[in-house]
């Protein structure tokens, strides 16, 4: 018998809290996961779940495993710099499957799609996304309600604040409790004045499975899970250092820093685009979801600091999976430093070479190195991406 539902990307922040949220309440599932040992390490017992290794641009794979699913949930990801080529993609090609199998797509959204803005974001509120990511995640949920009004699928758009706990290992809350294990400043970009809505991520997965489980909904649906309202992320952090039994250490990169690093790492430039969001207050209206589920109960924030940290011990440095990433990233590291410094040191003799034979040059000769040393790195380093990967994939 076909399980209800295909969550894909389980081992990912959403698509793991909501299995998780299953597993618990004992029901099944079928998950695609790009790595199946890290999925294993991940939810233990999987005897509940069936888990397919592949990815959701494998079409033919994709309809295959929704074959009598009710719900499929999209969880898959890229990096932020991959977003606009990547996602629209994943999102066609789980239509595709949705009207093959005739199945409900789950789509977590978040408030990417409304800028800055000082009023509470309802279910209804217009688009009006200030930074490209927030232009692609508009045109993530208009893909989907395209093919919904054309009577294709249908579609559950679940709105959430900003995601975190455990399992969460993004760049923006991963260190913040890894540091705080150690005793070191937390992290943070921009501003730790502002109040901040925190959705836990547990929270997040057992809405979604009580939305799933309404029995009445229109055929495109969007609802909103707000979370936590914490007052200011310097106090949220202080009460994380003080369940860790730490002083209460942290460190804020400027915006300014934050600009300068976007000019050449591209998923930084994403990060600045949404700078709005470390400097205001965003909030989510979920009055409909508390109306419609008066007894769900949030997890208590001193208990959820407890289990985030509890597993990011578990699953730390010292993990399997993280030493071979930290082992890859030293190789990495050395290689890039090796190439990089050859060529900070060939360069110049390059350019000294030119000016000897082009005398027009020679009084540009040091204008020519400083663009050297800004623009020449970041080139450099894509064709060091390229060579690690050649390395490893005839490794």
């Amino acid at each position: 018998m076909p399980n209800k539902y295909l969550i894909i990307g389980a081992t990912g922040a959403i698509g793991h809290a909501f299995a998780k949220a299953l597993q618990e309440a004992g029901e099944q599932a079928t998950l695609l996961v790009r790595d199946r040992r890290k999925a294993i390490a991940l939810f233990g017992d999987t005897g509940g779940f069936t888990i397919v290794e592949g990815d959701v641009n494998d079409t033919a794979l994709l309809k295959s495993i929704a074959e009598g699913a009710e719900y499929i949930f999209r969880g898959a990801n890229a990096s932020y710099e991959h977003w606009a080529t990547a996602m629209p993609i994943m999102t066609q090609n789980v239509i595709e499957a949705a009207e093959h199998s005739g199945a409900t797509v789950i789509f977590p959204g978040n408030n990417y799609n409304f800028g800055q803005t000082d009023q509470p974001i309802s279910e209804i509120t217009p688009f009006n996304p200030s930074a490209p990511l927030g232009k692609v995640r508009v045109g993530l949920e208009k893909m989907l309600q395209r093919a919904t009004d054309q009577g294709r699928i249908r579609t559950l758009v679940v709105r959430m604040a900003e995601i975190w706990g455990p399992n969460v290992t993004n760049k923006q809350f991963a260190p913040v409790f890894e540091n705080a294990l150690k005793g070191r400043a937390m992290p943070w970009l921009i501003s730790t004045e502002p109040a901040q809505q925190l959705l836990y991520a547990p929270d997040a997965g057992r809405a979604i499975m009580a939305l799933a489980h309404e029995r009445e909904r229109n055929a495109y649906e969007v609802v909103n899970i707000g979370g936590t309202l914490v007052p200011s992320v310097q106090s949220w952090l202080e009460q994380i250092a003080d369940v860790a039994g730490v002083p209460a250490r942290t460190s804020v990169a400027p915006k300014f820093m934050v600009s300068a690093l976007g000019r050449v790492i591209p998923v930084m430039r994403e990060v600045a685009s949404l700078s709005y969001k470390y400097e205001t207050t965003v909030i989510l209206n979920d009055a409909r979801f508390r109306r419609a589920h008066p007894d769900f109960m949030q997890t208590p924030m001193r208990e959820a600091i407890a289990e985030t940290l509890a597993w990011f011990k578990a699953h730390g440095a010292e993990a399997p999976g993280k030493r071979k990433l930290r082992h890859k990233g030293r190789i990495d590291g050395a290689v890039r430093f090796a190439v990089d410094n050859l060529a900070i040191g060939v360069f110049p003799l390059i350019l000294a070479f030119v000016a000897t034979q082009l005398p027009v040059l020679e009084g540009f000769l040091p204008y020519l190195a400083v663009a050297a040393g800004i623009y020449w790195t970041p080139g450099l380093h894509k064709l060091t991406n390229r060579l690690l990967a050649r390395l490893t994939s005839t490794a």
